[in-house]
């Protein structure tokens, strides 16, 4: 990013450490209280005004793995914002890393001045793209306040890609998009995006093995544990041989807007937008690819590896995995439907409202792993390369 624009974001993104540390619960009083700020519909129109002084037409609530989003419409906006807002309320754990907040802010903005589709962020009446609001409730006979991260954004309009399913051409394109992304984020930079203690970061992949009392099946418990083992001996001992670089980490079929064109060279579905930054770090840029194939296997007509070699093929076009990516890639995929699977199942043991959401995000997870595990490395390997041959 030029100093120009680094000057631009960073007059918008005010930090408010400040204001964080004197408004933080205790860690005790933060380890006693499980999260459960339920924001109605009515909360968050008063919230918008009260921030943004737009006046609210519509509110409504919007599915959400770990934070708080509401599509918002108002009136007297001009015809760009005529689809209207998404109000995202962050989780109050997340809420406490204002660096990487900013980063993931700095990173839209970055994509969308290289032409990308991304939210737009907007201003509060004080001109700034984010601020910490405190939250307060009662329970179990107890007074407690979090303190939540809100942004409001511009709503993309689209299918989520994960109400649709890729033709060939379509998956394709969207492997030709991620290596779009990966070569403009060369020219940025943000500290806030090296996260090595972020439960996600497919770095941390090892951290799951403290939920697998989770799982009902001492069978599934030793399948996750040999999926760890590998992953530590065949990925982790070779990080300084892959490529890294900044990472949208989540380019899922949740988070991917696509829309319906007449069929063409390149494909049903076009890409119209990308949502969530949450996820982003600096990364190898082989867990990005990983991350993808999975979710885009969860529900692939067909068979799942055969299916994400067209993925690969539109990547390859622009971007050619180096040998070491090619070596490390079906731990990487192995990894990320393990860290799904197991991270899934202990957010909804602590927090059962999600398992709907998580459901339809992540279908057949167990089934993909098993079919991953059971399915040998060289077998995987060489349905990639055939599949990408005539893809």
């Amino acid at each position: 990013m030029d100093s120009e624009s680094t000057l631009e974001v960073r007059k918008l993104i005010q930090p408010y450490s400040e204001v964080q540390n004197s408004q933080r619960l205790s860690n005790d009083a933060q380890q006693n209280s499980r999260e459960t700020l339920r924001l109605s519909n009515t909360q968050a129109a008063e919230l918008v005004e009260r921030l943004y002084r737009f006046k609210v037409e519509s509110v409504k609530r919007l599915g959400s793995y770990g934070d708080y989003n509401f599509h918002v419409k108002v009136s007297g906006v001009g015809q760009a914002d005529h689809h209207g807002f998404v109000l995202k309320v962050m989780n109050a754990d997340d809420s406490q890393d204002d660096e990487q907040i900013a980063a993931q802010t700095a990173m839209m903005m970055f994509l969308e001045s290289r032409g990308f589709q991304v939210q737009r962020l907007q201003q509060d009446r004080w001109g700034n793209v984010m601020s910490l609001q405190t939250f307060r409730r009662e329970e179990t006979g107890r007074q407690f306040s979090t303190h939540h991260n809100v942004r409001l954004m511009t709503y993309l309009p689209g299918i989520l890609a994960r109400d649709v399913t890729f033709d060939s051409p379509s998956f394709l394109a969207a492997g030709v998009y991620m290596a779009r992304i990966h070569q403009a984020l060369k020219d940025f930079n943000h500290p806030g995006l090296h996260r090595p203690s972020f439960k996600w970061n497919l770095r941390n992949l090892p951290a799951v093995r403290k939920y697998l009392h989770i799982l009902d099946s001492k069978q599934d418990q030793q399948m996750v544990k040999t999926v760890l083992d590998g992953f530590i001996d065949k990925v982790l001992s070779r990080l300084d041989a892959l490529p890294q670089g900044h990472t949208h980490a989540d380019f899922t079929s949740s988070n991917i807007l696509v829309r319906e064109e007449v069929r063409n060279s390149e494909g049903e579905y076009q890409i119209c937008g990308l949502l969530d930054f949450g996820d982003a770090v600096w990364n190898p840029l082989v867990f990005d690819v990983a991350i993808t194939l999975v979710s885009f296997m969860l529900t692939a007509p067909g068979c799942p590896i055969a299916y994400s070699a067209h993925f690969l093929r539109g990547y390859e076009t622009i971007r050619a995995l180096t040998e070491a990516e090619r070596a490390v890639l079906y731990h990487c995929v192995v990894g990320r439907a393990c860290q799904l699977y197991v991270l899934n199942a202990h957010t909804v043991s602590v927090d059962p409202e999600r398992e709907d959401f998580i459901t339809r995000s992540c279908p057949n997870v167990h089934r993909t792993l098993k079919l991953l595990v059971e399915t040998p490395k060289h077998e995987v390997d060489r349905q990639w390369l055939e599949r990408e041959k005539f893809s």
